[in-house]
């Protein structure tokens, strides 16, 4: 990788938040917010592709990588991200800003950019339907949303919260990733390179946090989530895996969604791209030039399929 790579950390009342920053800060800055039970390490293929015209600058959400995790108590929701979002863009100072999100990552961007307008002036998410299709059962199946969230969660409570002591050889670990994610053992190296905490010869224990595989939902309407999703809003770039393997009802939810964003939202546009959930991480070359020519503002897409 040519950029240059920064690593340091931003205190929280709760603890730390692991920073990487990759290339010149004197160039515009565009944040990455990573998904589900993953770390920044998630975009360092995008990265090797991506132009070195942007200021790159990753965290790892609490509970992920190498960031301390919250306090223990109660469950953590999405709005939680938000919080982190905005302390580290006061830590960076930074008076504008783009950024790019993978799967959960775009609530991350998307609850700030609602609380927080006019900071963000374009947002790229990497295949958001998946953790958009979760939204449907707090408004549709609430009593399902509420056993699969909180009921279980604290049946379990001290194992949600005390984490795992399984330990795993780099072997193991690696293993693991491949069947999860259908990854490559080279690309599973890369993604876990910030999420192994070393305990022994050989020895490691990741770093997730159990508590953060049940992140609650915020209980929004179909209407209400249309508004905090589309008022203020940026130009956006969703870039969609044509593979998702949500629940029907659930997927069609976000289709949906994102269908009347791109219909109401002339600054909306998206692609599909061939591919899984990973495909940032699998095929980077298919999303990374749809990236540089919306960042680069030579037009939006229209609705495509590649």
């Amino acid at each position: 990788m040519k950029k240059d790579i920064r690593e340091w950390s931003i205190s929280f009342p709760w603890g730390k938040v692991a920073m990487v920053s990759y290339g010149n800060p004197e160039k515009p800055p565009i944040l990455l917010l990573h998904g589900y039970m993953d770390s920044a390490a998630t975009f360092i293929a995008l990265l090797e592709l991506l132009p070195d015209t942007y200021y790159y600058v990753g965290l790892d959400l609490p509970g992920h990588g190498k960031s301390d995790p919250y306090p223990p108590g109660i469950l953590v929701s999405h709005l939680c991200g938000t919080e982190v979002v905005r302390g580290v863009v006061e830590h960076m100072k930074w008076n504008s800003f783009a950024c790019i999100s993978h799967s959960r990552g775009f609530f991350d961007g998307t609850f700030y950019n609602h609380f927080y307008p006019g900071k963000l002036i374009k947002m790229v998410h990497l295949d958001p339907a998946p953790t958009l299709s979760t939204y449907y059962y707090s408004h549709f199946r609430p009593l399902y949303w509420y056993m699969y969230f909180y009921d279980s969660s604290y049946n379990n409570y001290d194992s949600w919260i005390n984490g795992t002591s399984r330990e795993l050889t780099i072997d193991e670990a690696i293993n693991l990733m491949v069947r999860n994610r259908s990854l490559t053992e080279e690309q599973a190296e890369v993604v876990l390179s910030r999420s192994l905490i070393r305990i022994g010869d050989d020895k490691f224990r990741l770093s997730w946090e159990p508590r953060m595989k049940k992140m609650p939902t915020v209980p929004l309407s179909e209407e209400t989530l249309y508004t905090v999703i589309t008022e203020h809003s940026p130009p956006v770039l969703i870039i969609e895996a044509s593979d998702n393997k949500s629940d029907v009802e659930a997927k069609k939810f976000a289709e949906d969604i994102i269908a009347k964003c791109r219909l109401m939202q002339p600054n909306w546009s998206s692609i599909t791209v061939t591919g899984g959930h990973d495909v940032h991480i699998t095929n980077p070359e298919l999303i990374v030039p749809h990236i540089v020519q919306f960042l680069n503002g030579s037009g939006l897409h229209k609705r495509s399929k590649l």
